[in-house]
């Protein structure tokens, strides 16, 4: 057979007729986007499993480095003397002895080292690798040992702060992201060169 002949094709002469009917079909139910209930609970448990550990590590380490008593007393991340001013501004307070505002640093020094940890704890789970405003305020929410601060920073007040700057307000306007993941650092950087032209 020659492959460069002409071969005429005449629908009529086909042996079987078309058939353009659908065979009725079953609709069958694809997978969707979210995962089933189950992998989200199974998700859940693991990451509350990975925080509970996170944070026991966080105090074993802490504890140990307690029972350090030499370091305990020697090391001061915040300033004492500051911490003593704080303590004399209540009209109570007549004397302080010396190992009160080592004792309150350490106090307040862990405490920060905790929120820390939580936060960060929220910031992996949003795949960031940054600490943002929004972060702290997720972990302040999500444990009742730190209601108290709920009032001091939570994402209603930075929202309310959002709203009334003007500049913030323009510069939200610019950024492509929602206001609850607002990223703080952005702002404090995108709100200097505007400062600076003035």
């Amino acid at each position: 057979m020659d492959l460069n002949q002409a071969i005429e094709f005449d629908p009529s002469s086909t042996s079987s007729p078309q058939n353009n009917e659908f065979v009725p079909v079953t609709p069958i139910v694809l997978p969707s986007d979210q995962p089933p209930k189950e992998d989200v609970e199974e998700v859940q448990n693991s990451r509350l499993q990975l925080q509970k550990r996170s944070l026991a590590l966080f105090w074993y380490q802490q504890m140990m480095d307690m029972q350090n008593l030499s370091a305990f007393k020697s090391s001061h991340q915040l300033p004492l003397a500051r911490i003593k001013k704080i303590m004399k501004s209540n009209k109570a307070v007549k004397m302080i002895s010396a190992e009160t505002p080592i004792l309150f640093s350490k106090a307040c020094e862990l405490f920060i080292m905790e929120l820390t940890v939580r936060a960060w704890l929220r910031a992996e789970e949003a795949k960031r690798r940054t600490l943002q405003r929004c972060d702290i305020a997720r972990a302040i929410s999500q444990n009742d040992t730190l209601d108290f601060l709920d009032g001091v920073i939570s994402l209603k007040n930075h929202k309310e702060m959002i709203m009334r700057s003007p500049e913030l307000q323009k510069l939200m306007m610019k950024l492509p992201m929602s206001s609850t993941e607002f990223n703080y650092g952005s702002a404090s950087k995108g709100v200097e060169p505007a400062e600076k032209e003035k």
